[in-house]
This record gives C-alpha cells, structure tokens and sequence, in this order.
C-alpha cells in the first residue's frame, strides 16, 4: 500500500513538473529557451524565407502530424517538398563548425562574413523541409505557435521587427519565443544561423 501511495505520489510531482505553465513573465521562459535564440535579430533578408516555410508549416495538416514522421515524410514527397527515398540530415544533429582561432581572430572574420552567415542561415531556412528530418511533433508545436500569432505573416512580421527576447515577449509573448527557439533548435538552422 505504502508503495502505491508514493508511486501515484511521485506520477503526480513527475506530471506536475512536466506540464507547461503560463510564462507571462521573461524569468520564466528563460530556463526553456536558448539565449541565442531568443535574441536571434531577424533581418529583412528572412522576410520571403520565413514566410514561405510558414506558410508550408501551416499548409500540412495536422492529421498528418498527427500520425507521425512516416506519414508527415509521405505528405512531403507526395507535395514535391521533398525528394522521394531523399538522405536527411537529423534535425539535432550537431556539426561543430568552429576551428582554433582565437575569439579575436574569429570576431574578424565574422565581422567580415556577415554577409555570408545571413546567406548560409536563409538558405538553411529555405532548404529545410527538404533536407532535414523534423519530428512530425516539432512541426506540429511550431504550427501551433504560428497560428497564436495570427498566421504566417504575422509571424514573421513580429520576428523581423523584434530584436531582443523582451522584444520577442513584448511584441508576441511566449509564443513568439518559442517559435524562434523552436526554429534555432533544428540543427540545420542553429548550424547555420550561429
């Protein structure tokens, strides 16, 4: 009996702990999101990328979601999204991209490379769909706060005028800092866009 009552004890901590919560304040959705991403600045070159992967997001019903990564791969193929039997990178893979320099040298030639970041993280953006597993679920969470946010246009319209995670919270609230992190946190992107 004592075991019972500890191990429905221990269910109810373990759900209460895992079920999201109404952040209305920055402090709490800190601890969830990554840093970067929250302060990622989108500039205009994200304008058109954004919106046409948004607008694909919200295109794929959420019955396919629904079913899984086989059935959302199908969904893509079937859309000419996605190249049919197509090697997809994971969504979390990391590829670490950075060599030995120092944090001077690299502070240079990023300064001088700007440019060519900004094309890498669009064209990451742009690629997405058709070179990277993303789980059904992530896709679906990310629908989800896209639609929060009054739709694709809307979306991407409050990630191009917000530049800070106060911004993000102020302009769009948790949903907009979800969204990004939800975004940054496809390894293709993060890989690229940082």
């Amino acid at each position: 009996m004592k075991f019972q009552i500890l191990t429905i004890a221990a269910a109810l901590v373990a759900s209460a702990v895992a079920l999201p919560t109404d952040a209305t304040s920055e402090s709490k959705v800190v601890a969830r999101v990554d840093s970067a991403a929250a302060d990622f600045n989108f500039t205009t070159d994200f304008d058109s990328p954004l919106n046409n992967l948004f607008s694909t997001l919200e295109n794929i019903p959420d019955s396919v979601l629904e079913q899984g990564d086989d059935a959302l791969d199908k969904w893509l193929v079937e859309h000419g999204l996605r190249e049919p039997g197509a090697k997809l990178k994971r969504s979390d893979e990391h590829v670490e991209t950075r060599d030995e320099t120092s944090v001077f040298e690299r502070a240079v030639l990023e300064a001088r490379v700007s440019w060519w970041k900004v094309a890498k993280c669009v064209a990451a953006i742009v690629q997405l769909l058709a070179t990277t597993a993303i789980p059904a679920a992530r896709i679906l969470r990310i629908k989800k706060y896209i639609e929060a946010l009054g739709g694709a246009k809307q979306a991407v319209e409050l990630l191009l005028k917000a530049t800070s995670r106060a911004e993000k919270l102020k302009a769009g609230g948790e949903a907009l800092v979800n969204l990004a992190a939800e975004l940054f946190g496809i390894s293709s992107v993060k890989n690229n866009c940082f």
